[in-house]
């Protein structure tokens, strides 16, 4: 059974408005989400806070996160961890070169 040509039309419309607008709110929500984390992980990196514990807190929150309801990914945790490593090798000062 092939749907006639406007109701596909409608259809096809209709999924590319909501992929569209799903997916711009993702990619905000992800944008918002990695500059939080980075945030963290520079604030924390200023105390002196190893990258150990940083990373422990954030999976501490995710599971907060996930009790209160919220639904989360194994790739979600991975990507969280990914950024707090990026960002903390990232916002380290150089070391100063060892003139021999």
């Amino acid at each position: 059974m092939n749907p006639d040509n406007s109701e596909y039309d409608v259809l096809f419309a209709e999924l590319t408005a909501v992929l569209a607008e799903k997916t711009e709110a993702a990619v905000e929500a992800r944008t918002t989400l990695r500059d939080a984390v980075c945030a963290y992980v520079s604030v924390e990196q200023e105390r002196g806070i190893p990258l150990e514990t940083i990373i422990q807190a954030v999976k501490q929150l995710l599971r907060a996160a996930e009790n209160d309801g919220a639904r989360t990914s194994d790739a979600l945790a991975v990507q969280l961890i990914d950024w707090c490593v990026e960002f903390h090798r990232s916002s380290k000062s150089p070391e100063p070169a060892i003139i021999s």
